[in-house]
Protein backbone atom coordinates (compact mmCIF):
# COMPACT_ATOMS: atom_id res chain seq x y z
CA UNK A 1 0.00 0.00 0.00
CA UNK A 2 1.49 3.44 -1.24
CA UNK A 3 1.75 6.73 0.99
CA UNK A 4 -1.29 8.29 -0.98
CA UNK A 5 -3.97 5.04 -0.03
CA UNK A 6 -2.81 5.70 3.65
CA UNK A 7 -3.46 9.67 2.89
CA UNK A 8 -6.94 8.63 1.22
CA UNK A 9 -7.67 6.31 4.05
CA UNK A 10 -7.21 9.14 6.55
CA UNK A 11 -8.77 11.62 5.25
CA UNK A 12 -11.98 9.39 4.23
CA UNK A 13 -12.09 7.78 7.71
CA UNK A 14 -10.34 10.44 10.56
CA UNK A 15 -13.72 9.54 12.29
CA UNK A 16 -12.78 6.09 13.20
CA UNK A 17 -9.11 7.71 14.04
CA UNK A 18 -10.81 10.33 16.04
CA UNK A 19 -13.25 8.06 18.32
CA UNK A 20 -10.60 5.47 18.74
CA UNK A 21 -8.26 8.49 19.70
CA UNK A 22 -11.32 10.10 22.21
CA UNK A 23 -11.85 6.88 23.51
CA UNK A 24 -8.15 5.68 24.46
CA UNK A 25 -7.91 9.51 25.93
CA UNK A 26 -11.16 8.63 27.82
CA UNK A 27 -9.83 5.62 29.29
CA UNK A 28 -6.30 6.85 30.49
CA UNK A 29 -8.21 9.81 32.36
CA UNK A 30 -10.57 7.04 33.83
CA UNK A 31 -8.14 4.95 34.75
CA UNK A 32 -5.93 7.84 36.64
CA UNK A 33 -9.47 9.11 38.23
CA UNK A 34 -10.30 6.15 39.66
CA UNK A 35 -6.23 4.76 40.42
CA UNK A 36 -5.68 5.21 44.25
CA UNK A 37 -2.94 7.16 45.16
CA UNK A 38 0.38 5.35 45.73
CA UNK A 39 3.74 7.41 47.33
CA UNK A 40 7.06 6.31 47.81
CA UNK A 41 9.53 7.20 50.45
CA UNK A 42 13.06 6.77 50.04
CA UNK A 43 15.83 6.07 52.60
CA UNK A 44 19.64 5.82 51.72
CA UNK A 45 22.09 3.01 53.61
CA UNK A 46 25.78 3.17 53.37
CA UNK A 47 27.53 0.30 53.08
CA UNK A 48 30.98 -0.05 54.01
CA UNK A 49 33.59 -3.25 54.68
CA UNK A 50 34.76 -3.57 58.22
CA UNK A 51 37.92 -5.52 57.65
CA UNK A 52 41.32 -4.59 59.42
CA UNK A 53 42.91 -1.77 57.62
CA UNK A 54 46.65 -3.02 57.85
CA UNK A 55 46.11 -6.59 56.37
CA UNK A 56 44.07 -4.65 53.44
CA UNK A 57 43.80 -2.09 51.52
CA UNK A 58 41.61 0.95 51.06
CA UNK A 59 40.87 0.20 47.93
CA UNK A 60 40.46 -3.78 48.25
CA UNK A 61 37.81 -3.09 50.97
CA UNK A 62 35.74 -0.61 48.53
CA UNK A 63 35.77 -3.20 45.92
CA UNK A 64 34.62 -5.28 48.15
CA UNK A 65 31.24 -2.90 50.03
CA UNK A 66 30.74 -2.98 45.95
CA UNK A 67 30.75 -6.19 45.13
CA UNK A 68 28.11 -6.97 47.89
CA UNK A 69 25.52 -3.86 47.73
CA UNK A 70 23.87 -5.70 45.13
CA UNK A 71 23.52 -9.20 47.11
CA UNK A 72 22.44 -6.63 50.21
CA UNK A 73 19.80 -4.78 48.40
CA UNK A 74 18.26 -8.21 47.93
CA UNK A 75 17.36 -8.95 51.63
CA UNK A 76 15.22 -6.14 52.25
CA UNK A 77 12.07 -7.91 52.30
CA UNK A 78 12.87 -10.50 53.54
CA UNK A 79 10.94 -11.99 56.83
CA UNK A 80 13.24 -11.19 59.20
CA UNK A 81 12.90 -7.25 58.20
CA UNK A 82 9.53 -7.45 57.61
CA UNK A 83 8.54 -9.07 60.44
CA UNK A 84 10.53 -6.55 62.55
CA UNK A 85 9.28 -3.56 61.15
CA UNK A 86 5.55 -4.36 61.79
CA UNK A 87 6.18 -5.57 65.78
CA UNK A 88 7.98 -2.25 65.78
CA UNK A 89 5.45 -0.12 63.73
CA UNK A 90 2.68 -2.16 64.77
CA UNK A 91 1.04 -2.60 61.53
CA UNK A 92 -2.04 -4.25 60.63
CA UNK A 93 -0.43 -5.81 57.74
CA UNK A 94 0.36 -9.32 56.59
CA UNK A 95 3.99 -10.39 56.30
CA UNK A 96 3.35 -10.90 52.30
CA UNK A 97 1.63 -7.33 52.37
CA UNK A 98 4.47 -5.41 53.80
CA UNK A 99 6.91 -7.33 52.26
CA UNK A 100 5.04 -6.01 48.55
CA UNK A 101 5.39 -2.65 49.70
CA UNK A 102 9.20 -2.97 49.86
CA UNK A 103 12.27 -2.98 47.66
CA UNK A 104 15.82 -1.65 47.22
CA UNK A 105 18.16 -0.82 44.70
CA UNK A 106 21.83 -0.37 44.50
CA UNK A 107 23.40 2.25 42.24
CA UNK A 108 26.13 1.04 39.93
CA UNK A 109 29.57 2.02 40.90
CA UNK A 110 28.18 3.25 44.39
CA UNK A 111 28.29 1.20 48.31
CA UNK A 112 25.00 2.49 48.49
CA UNK A 113 21.78 0.57 49.14
CA UNK A 114 18.59 2.71 48.46
CA UNK A 115 15.24 1.44 50.51
CA UNK A 116 11.97 2.17 49.39
CA UNK A 117 8.64 1.85 50.86
CA UNK A 118 5.14 2.89 49.14
CA UNK A 119 1.93 3.56 50.63
CA UNK A 120 -1.42 5.16 50.13
CA UNK A 121 -0.24 7.70 53.41
CA UNK A 122 3.04 10.04 52.77
CA UNK A 123 3.81 9.67 56.30
CA UNK A 124 3.00 5.84 56.49
CA UNK A 125 5.06 5.31 53.75
CA UNK A 126 8.07 7.45 55.36
CA UNK A 127 7.82 5.89 58.44
CA UNK A 128 7.91 2.09 56.54
CA UNK A 129 11.32 3.15 54.45
CA UNK A 130 13.16 4.29 57.99
CA UNK A 131 12.11 1.52 60.21
CA UNK A 132 13.08 -0.74 57.00
CA UNK A 133 16.20 0.97 56.32
CA UNK A 134 17.51 0.67 60.08
CA UNK A 135 16.45 -3.06 60.47
CA UNK A 136 17.64 -4.14 56.96
CA UNK A 137 21.20 -2.58 58.55
CA UNK A 138 21.11 -4.66 61.63
CA UNK A 139 20.19 -8.18 60.07
CA UNK A 140 22.55 -7.70 57.45
CA UNK A 141 25.25 -6.97 59.95
CA UNK A 142 24.05 -9.73 61.95
CA UNK A 143 24.48 -12.34 59.17
CA UNK A 144 28.13 -11.11 58.38
CA UNK A 145 29.25 -11.59 61.77
CA UNK A 146 31.97 -14.02 62.01
CA UNK A 147 31.22 -16.91 64.55
CA UNK A 148 32.21 -15.96 67.76
CA UNK A 149 32.82 -12.51 67.10
CA UNK A 150 31.09 -9.29 68.08
CA UNK A 151 32.49 -7.20 65.02
CA UNK A 152 30.49 -7.81 61.63
CA UNK A 153 32.27 -7.68 58.89
CA UNK A 154 30.19 -5.22 57.22
CA UNK A 155 29.39 -1.89 58.13
CA UNK A 156 25.80 -0.10 57.35
CA UNK A 157 24.79 2.98 58.45
CA UNK A 158 21.56 4.85 57.38
CA UNK A 159 23.05 8.21 55.89
CA UNK A 160 19.76 9.86 54.49
CA UNK A 161 16.06 9.51 56.11
CA UNK A 162 13.20 9.43 54.61
CA UNK A 163 10.85 12.45 54.34
CA UNK A 164 6.78 12.39 53.33
CA UNK A 165 6.98 12.89 49.51
CA UNK A 166 4.00 14.94 48.28
CA UNK A 167 3.62 13.88 45.25
CA UNK A 168 2.28 10.05 44.70
CA UNK A 169 4.48 7.68 42.04
CA UNK A 170 0.99 6.59 40.97
CA UNK A 171 -1.19 7.00 38.96
CA UNK A 172 1.08 9.74 36.80
CA UNK A 173 -1.70 11.82 34.83
CA UNK A 174 0.82 13.61 32.03
CA UNK A 175 2.25 9.95 31.49
CA UNK A 176 -1.27 7.73 31.33
CA UNK A 177 -2.70 10.82 28.76
CA UNK A 178 0.13 10.20 26.73
CA UNK A 179 0.25 6.78 26.50
CA UNK A 180 -3.50 7.21 25.66
CA UNK A 181 -2.95 9.52 22.66
CA UNK A 182 -0.36 7.62 21.41
CA UNK A 183 -2.26 4.06 21.44
CA UNK A 184 -5.30 5.39 20.48
CA UNK A 185 -3.81 6.66 17.41
CA UNK A 186 -1.87 3.85 16.50
CA UNK A 187 -5.43 1.62 16.99
CA UNK A 188 -7.17 4.41 15.26
CA UNK A 189 -4.91 4.29 12.37
CA UNK A 190 -4.74 0.27 12.13
CA UNK A 191 -8.86 0.20 12.66
CA UNK A 192 -9.04 2.80 9.77
CA UNK A 193 -6.75 0.61 7.57
CA UNK A 194 -8.30 -2.98 8.55
CA UNK A 195 -11.27 -1.35 7.68
CA UNK A 196 -10.52 0.14 3.90
CA UNK A 197 -9.04 -3.27 3.49
CA UNK A 198 -11.97 -4.93 4.50
CA UNK A 199 -14.39 -2.81 3.04
CA UNK A 200 -15.03 -4.39 -0.87
CA UNK A 201 -16.91 -1.25 -2.21
CA UNK A 202 -15.73 0.75 -4.69
CA UNK A 203 -13.67 3.88 -3.65
CA UNK A 204 -11.76 4.99 -7.11
CA UNK A 205 -11.72 4.42 -10.37
CA UNK A 206 -8.57 2.49 -10.47
CA UNK A 207 -10.50 -0.38 -8.58
CA UNK A 208 -13.36 -0.26 -11.01
CA UNK A 209 -11.39 -0.58 -13.38
CA UNK A 210 -9.37 -3.55 -12.25
CA UNK A 211 -12.81 -5.56 -10.93
CA UNK A 212 -14.46 -5.02 -14.64
CA UNK A 213 -10.95 -5.57 -16.45
CA UNK A 214 -11.77 -2.44 -18.96
CA UNK A 215 -10.57 0.96 -18.77
CA UNK A 216 -12.32 3.64 -16.69
CA UNK A 217 -14.14 6.16 -19.05
CA UNK A 218 -15.24 8.73 -16.50
CA UNK A 219 -15.65 9.86 -13.36
CA UNK A 220 -18.77 11.78 -12.34
CA UNK A 221 -18.94 14.06 -9.32
CA UNK A 222 -22.41 14.08 -6.98
CA UNK A 223 -24.09 16.98 -7.38
CA UNK A 224 -27.28 17.46 -5.08
CA UNK A 225 -28.93 19.64 -7.73
CA UNK A 226 -28.57 16.63 -10.41
CA UNK A 227 -32.42 15.63 -9.36
CA UNK A 228 -33.71 19.62 -10.45
CA UNK A 229 -31.23 20.06 -13.25
CA UNK A 230 -30.85 16.31 -15.13
CA UNK A 231 -29.09 17.61 -17.55
CA UNK A 232 -25.68 19.28 -16.59
CA UNK A 233 -24.96 21.03 -19.40
CA UNK A 234 -28.28 23.37 -19.04
CA UNK A 235 -27.50 23.77 -15.45
CA UNK A 236 -25.85 27.03 -15.02
CA UNK A 237 -22.31 28.25 -14.96
CA UNK A 238 -18.99 26.65 -13.05
CA UNK A 239 -20.74 22.98 -13.32
CA UNK A 240 -18.58 20.27 -12.86
CA UNK A 241 -20.43 17.54 -13.63
CA UNK A 242 -20.76 18.97 -17.10
CA UNK A 243 -17.30 19.02 -17.55
CA UNK A 244 -16.69 15.44 -15.93
CA UNK A 245 -19.45 14.22 -19.01
CA UNK A 246 -17.41 16.07 -21.87
CA UNK A 247 -14.96 14.24 -20.78
CA UNK A 248 -16.61 10.75 -20.83
CA UNK A 249 -17.61 11.74 -24.23
CA UNK A 250 -14.35 12.56 -25.43
CA UNK A 251 -13.05 9.26 -24.01
CA UNK A 252 -15.92 7.14 -25.67
CA UNK A 253 -15.45 8.80 -29.15
CA UNK A 254 -11.71 7.63 -29.22
CA UNK A 255 -12.33 4.35 -27.29
CA UNK A 256 -12.53 2.28 -30.81
CA UNK A 257 -11.62 4.01 -33.63
CA UNK A 258 -11.67 1.18 -35.62
CA UNK A 259 -15.29 -0.09 -35.22
CA UNK A 260 -16.56 3.16 -33.86
CA UNK A 261 -19.71 2.07 -31.45
CA UNK A 262 -22.81 4.32 -32.47
CA UNK A 263 -25.49 2.33 -30.53
CA UNK A 264 -24.26 2.31 -26.58
CA UNK A 265 -26.61 0.78 -23.69
CA UNK A 266 -25.66 2.35 -20.23
CA UNK A 267 -26.35 0.09 -17.47
CA UNK A 268 -25.17 -0.68 -13.61
CA UNK A 269 -25.13 -3.70 -11.63
CA UNK A 270 -27.55 -2.85 -8.96
CA UNK A 271 -30.22 -0.34 -9.03
CA UNK A 272 -29.52 3.41 -7.95
CA UNK A 273 -26.86 3.73 -9.07
CA UNK A 274 -27.20 6.68 -11.68
CA UNK A 275 -27.44 5.28 -14.71
CA UNK A 276 -29.92 7.12 -16.50
CA UNK A 277 -28.73 10.07 -15.26
CA UNK A 278 -25.42 9.07 -17.19
CA UNK A 279 -27.26 8.11 -20.22
CA UNK A 280 -29.61 11.73 -20.26
CA UNK A 281 -25.89 13.50 -19.99
CA UNK A 282 -24.30 11.62 -22.17
CA UNK A 283 -26.68 12.30 -25.09
CA UNK A 284 -26.77 15.49 -24.51
CA UNK A 285 -22.72 16.28 -24.41
CA UNK A 286 -22.96 13.93 -27.70
CA UNK A 287 -25.56 16.45 -28.94
CA UNK A 288 -23.45 19.57 -27.60
CA UNK A 289 -20.79 18.44 -30.10
CA UNK A 290 -23.06 18.78 -32.88
CA UNK A 291 -24.29 15.07 -33.40
CA UNK A 292 -28.10 13.66 -33.63
CA UNK A 293 -28.67 11.70 -30.59
CA UNK A 294 -31.42 9.94 -29.99
CA UNK A 295 -32.33 8.80 -26.32
CA UNK A 296 -34.34 5.72 -25.61
CA UNK A 297 -35.50 4.00 -22.57
CA UNK A 298 -35.40 0.38 -22.73
CA UNK A 299 -35.60 0.05 -18.55
CA UNK A 300 -39.40 -0.58 -19.16
CA UNK A 301 -39.63 -1.42 -14.94
CA UNK A 302 -38.46 1.56 -13.97
CA UNK A 303 -38.80 4.16 -16.85
CA UNK A 304 -37.67 7.64 -15.58
CA UNK A 305 -36.07 9.51 -18.17
CA UNK A 306 -39.31 11.39 -19.41
CA UNK A 307 -39.81 12.14 -15.87
CA UNK A 308 -36.37 13.78 -15.19
CA UNK A 309 -36.46 15.70 -18.45
CA UNK A 310 -40.03 17.21 -17.66
CA UNK A 311 -41.44 15.35 -21.05
CA UNK A 312 -44.80 13.84 -21.16
CA UNK A 313 -44.78 10.18 -21.97
CA UNK A 314 -48.51 8.69 -23.17
CA UNK A 315 -46.75 6.55 -25.80
CA UNK A 316 -43.11 5.06 -26.61
CA UNK A 317 -40.61 2.00 -27.17
CA UNK A 318 -43.30 -0.38 -26.07
CA UNK A 319 -46.46 1.39 -28.51
CA UNK A 320 -43.75 1.42 -31.55
CA UNK A 321 -43.30 -2.22 -30.69
CA UNK A 322 -46.98 -3.70 -31.00
CA UNK A 323 -46.99 -0.94 -34.29
CA UNK A 324 -49.55 0.82 -32.07
CA UNK A 325 -48.06 4.11 -33.43
CA UNK A 326 -44.95 4.68 -36.38
CA UNK A 327 -41.73 5.53 -34.80
CA UNK A 328 -41.22 8.80 -35.89
CA UNK A 329 -44.45 10.27 -34.20
CA UNK A 330 -42.93 8.47 -31.01
CA UNK A 331 -40.34 10.87 -30.84
CA UNK A 332 -40.08 13.91 -28.54
CA UNK A 333 -37.61 16.71 -29.29
CA UNK A 334 -35.56 17.63 -26.20
CA UNK A 335 -33.95 20.46 -27.69
CA UNK A 336 -30.41 20.83 -29.27
CA UNK A 337 -30.26 17.85 -31.52
CA UNK A 338 -31.72 15.68 -28.79
CA UNK A 339 -34.67 13.26 -29.25
CA UNK A 340 -35.95 11.05 -26.86
CA UNK A 341 -38.08 8.03 -27.47
CA UNK A 342 -39.35 7.24 -23.66
CA UNK A 343 -40.72 3.91 -22.33
CA UNK A 344 -44.60 3.87 -23.15
CA UNK A 345 -46.88 1.80 -21.13
CA UNK A 346 -45.05 -0.46 -18.84
CA UNK A 347 -45.58 -4.60 -20.43
CA UNK A 348 -46.53 -7.47 -18.31
CA UNK A 349 -43.30 -9.39 -19.62
CA UNK A 350 -40.51 -6.51 -19.98
CA UNK A 351 -37.86 -9.31 -20.70
CA UNK A 352 -39.91 -10.99 -23.64
CA UNK A 353 -40.80 -7.72 -24.92
CA UNK A 354 -36.84 -6.47 -25.64
CA UNK A 355 -35.80 -9.89 -26.68
CA UNK A 356 -37.81 -9.39 -29.60
CA UNK A 357 -36.70 -8.98 -33.30
CA UNK A 358 -38.66 -5.74 -32.79
CA UNK A 359 -36.02 -4.00 -30.99
CA UNK A 360 -33.40 -4.93 -33.22
CA UNK A 361 -35.64 -3.17 -36.22
CA UNK A 362 -36.07 -0.14 -34.31
CA UNK A 363 -32.74 0.46 -33.50
CA UNK A 364 -31.97 -0.30 -37.25
CA UNK A 365 -34.60 2.71 -38.20
CA UNK A 366 -33.02 5.20 -35.44
CA UNK A 367 -29.49 4.91 -36.74
CA UNK A 368 -30.67 5.76 -40.56
CA UNK A 369 -31.46 9.29 -38.74
CA UNK A 370 -29.61 9.92 -36.21
CA UNK A 371 -25.67 9.80 -35.57
CA UNK A 372 -25.53 8.06 -31.95
CA UNK A 373 -28.54 6.37 -30.28
CA UNK A 374 -28.16 5.85 -26.07
CA UNK A 375 -30.32 3.32 -24.68
CA UNK A 376 -30.98 3.58 -20.61
CA UNK A 377 -31.09 -0.14 -19.66
CA UNK A 378 -32.18 -1.90 -16.16
CA UNK A 379 -29.90 -3.12 -14.08
CA UNK A 380 -28.00 -6.85 -14.55
CA UNK A 381 -28.31 -8.33 -11.74
CA UNK A 382 -31.54 -8.16 -10.47
CA UNK A 383 -33.19 -8.85 -14.15
CA UNK A 384 -32.19 -10.15 -17.52
CA UNK A 385 -33.89 -7.47 -19.28
CA UNK A 386 -30.12 -5.26 -19.45
CA UNK A 387 -28.03 -8.27 -20.48
CA UNK A 388 -30.95 -8.34 -23.40
CA UNK A 389 -30.51 -4.89 -24.42
CA UNK A 390 -26.42 -4.55 -24.41
CA UNK A 391 -26.30 -7.34 -26.64
CA UNK A 392 -27.88 -5.37 -29.43
CA UNK A 393 -26.04 -2.55 -28.55
CA UNK A 394 -21.96 -1.53 -30.37
CA UNK A 395 -20.68 -1.77 -26.74
CA UNK A 396 -22.09 -0.61 -23.38
CA UNK A 397 -20.81 0.95 -20.74
CA UNK A 398 -21.12 -0.03 -17.17
CA UNK A 399 -21.81 2.38 -14.02
CA UNK A 400 -20.69 2.26 -10.73
CA UNK A 401 -21.72 4.17 -8.04
CA UNK A 402 -19.05 5.26 -5.59
CA UNK A 403 -18.79 3.63 -2.20
CA UNK A 404 -21.89 1.64 -2.76
CA UNK A 405 -21.20 -1.01 -5.86
CA UNK A 406 -19.04 -3.76 -4.38
CA UNK A 407 -16.05 -5.16 -6.68
CA UNK A 408 -18.21 -8.63 -6.61
CA UNK A 409 -21.22 -6.89 -8.13
CA UNK A 410 -19.04 -5.46 -10.79
CA UNK A 411 -17.09 -8.65 -11.40
CA UNK A 412 -20.78 -10.26 -11.95
CA UNK A 413 -22.65 -7.72 -13.82
CA UNK A 414 -19.21 -8.06 -16.13
CA UNK A 415 -19.38 -11.73 -16.56
CA UNK A 416 -23.32 -11.22 -17.65
CA UNK A 417 -22.35 -9.32 -20.32
CA UNK A 418 -19.85 -11.68 -21.62
CA UNK A 419 -22.77 -14.52 -21.42
CA UNK A 420 -24.50 -12.65 -24.00
CA UNK A 421 -21.46 -11.36 -25.91
CA UNK A 422 -21.91 -7.48 -25.49
CA UNK A 423 -18.81 -5.71 -26.27
CA UNK A 424 -17.89 -3.50 -22.73
CA UNK A 425 -16.07 -0.31 -24.02
CA UNK A 426 -15.32 0.73 -20.62
CA UNK A 427 -16.50 1.28 -16.86
CA UNK A 428 -17.94 4.84 -15.64
CA UNK A 429 -17.22 5.57 -11.47
CA UNK A 430 -20.68 7.69 -10.35
CA UNK A 431 -21.54 10.12 -7.58
CA UNK A 432 -17.81 11.11 -6.53
CA UNK A 433 -17.82 13.65 -3.65
CA UNK A 434 -17.11 16.89 -5.32
CA UNK A 435 -14.25 17.62 -2.56
CA UNK A 436 -12.61 14.46 -4.37
CA UNK A 437 -12.33 15.78 -7.71
CA UNK A 438 -8.62 17.17 -7.63
CA UNK A 439 -7.61 13.60 -8.07
CA UNK A 440 -9.37 13.38 -11.54
CA UNK A 441 -8.65 16.17 -13.08
CA UNK A 442 -8.68 19.91 -13.47
CA UNK A 443 -11.74 22.33 -11.98
CA UNK A 444 -14.24 23.48 -14.33
CA UNK A 445 -13.89 27.19 -14.77
CA UNK A 446 -15.89 28.38 -17.51
CA UNK A 447 -17.78 31.48 -16.41
CA UNK A 448 -20.78 31.54 -18.49
CA UNK A 449 -22.70 28.30 -19.85
CA UNK A 450 -26.08 28.36 -21.68
CA UNK A 451 -27.86 25.87 -23.07
CA UNK A 452 -26.29 26.03 -26.88
CA UNK A 453 -23.38 28.25 -26.72
CA UNK A 454 -20.25 28.16 -24.42
CA UNK A 455 -18.23 31.14 -24.32
CA UNK A 456 -14.68 31.56 -22.50
CA UNK A 457 -13.92 34.00 -20.60
CA UNK A 458 -11.80 36.14 -23.82
CA UNK A 459 -15.31 36.79 -24.98
CA UNK A 460 -15.05 34.22 -28.02
CA UNK A 461 -11.86 34.60 -28.93
CA UNK A 462 -8.58 32.01 -29.44
CA UNK A 463 -5.99 31.65 -27.37
CA UNK A 464 -3.90 34.17 -29.91
CA UNK A 465 -6.64 36.42 -30.12
CA UNK A 466 -8.42 35.83 -33.20
CA UNK A 467 -12.48 35.69 -33.35
CA UNK A 468 -13.74 31.69 -33.00
CA UNK A 469 -16.34 30.84 -35.63
CA UNK A 470 -19.55 29.47 -34.12
CA UNK A 471 -19.99 25.31 -34.68
CA UNK A 472 -22.29 24.73 -36.99
CA UNK A 473 -23.65 21.10 -37.57
CA UNK A 474 -22.47 19.45 -41.24
CA UNK A 475 -25.02 18.69 -43.87
CA UNK A 476 -25.45 15.52 -43.16
CA UNK A 477 -25.96 15.85 -39.62
CA UNK A 478 -28.84 18.70 -41.04
CA UNK A 479 -30.60 15.86 -42.89
CA UNK A 480 -30.84 13.68 -40.25
CA UNK A 481 -32.59 15.99 -38.02
CA UNK A 482 -34.56 17.14 -40.98
CA UNK A 483 -35.06 13.55 -41.57
CA UNK A 484 -35.74 12.73 -37.76
CA UNK A 485 -38.93 15.27 -37.80
CA UNK A 486 -40.75 13.72 -40.74
CA UNK A 487 -38.98 14.24 -43.94
CA UNK A 488 -38.48 11.19 -45.36
CA UNK A 489 -36.63 12.30 -48.33
CA UNK A 490 -32.69 12.31 -48.71
CA UNK A 491 -32.23 8.76 -46.79
CA UNK A 492 -30.41 7.25 -49.95
CA UNK A 493 -26.75 5.73 -50.17
CA UNK A 494 -25.39 9.56 -50.61
CA UNK A 495 -26.78 10.31 -47.08
CA UNK A 496 -25.19 7.69 -45.59
CA UNK A 497 -22.04 7.86 -47.31
CA UNK A 498 -22.03 11.35 -46.17
CA UNK A 499 -22.46 10.06 -42.27
CA UNK A 500 -19.74 7.88 -42.83
CA UNK A 501 -17.61 10.98 -43.84
CA UNK A 502 -18.64 12.83 -41.02
CA UNK A 503 -18.20 9.97 -38.14
CA UNK A 504 -14.31 9.85 -39.79
CA UNK A 505 -14.02 13.04 -39.56
CA UNK A 506 -15.39 13.58 -36.07
CA UNK A 507 -13.05 10.89 -34.58
CA UNK A 508 -10.27 12.93 -36.26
Amino acid sequence: MTLGAYVRILRERWRIVVMALLCAVGLAALITAISPKVYQADAQVFVSSNGDKASTGQYDQQAAAQAQVTTFAQLVAIPDVVNAVREKLNLPLTEAQLAAKLSATAPTGQTLVIVHAQDGNPDAAAAIANQAATEFCRVVQDYKRPTNSTTSAVKMIVTQKATSPATPVTPRPVLNIALGVLLGLLFGVALAVARDVLDNRIKDPESLAKAAGRPAMGVIVDDPKAQRHAIATRAGTRNIRAENFRQLRANLQFANVDAHPRVIAITSSVPSEGKTMVAINLASTLAEAGFTVCLVDADLRRPTIAKLLGLPSPVGLTNVLIQQIDLLQALQDAGSNLYVLSSGPTPPNPSEVLASSYVRDVIRSLLERVDYVIVDTAPLLPVADGSEVAALADGSLLVARHKLTTDAQVKRATSTLERVDATLLGVVLNRVPNRRTGDYGYTYYRTETNAGTHLSDDGGRGLFGRKRKARTPSASARTRRSTVKGDEGGVDGTRAAERVGEQSGGQR
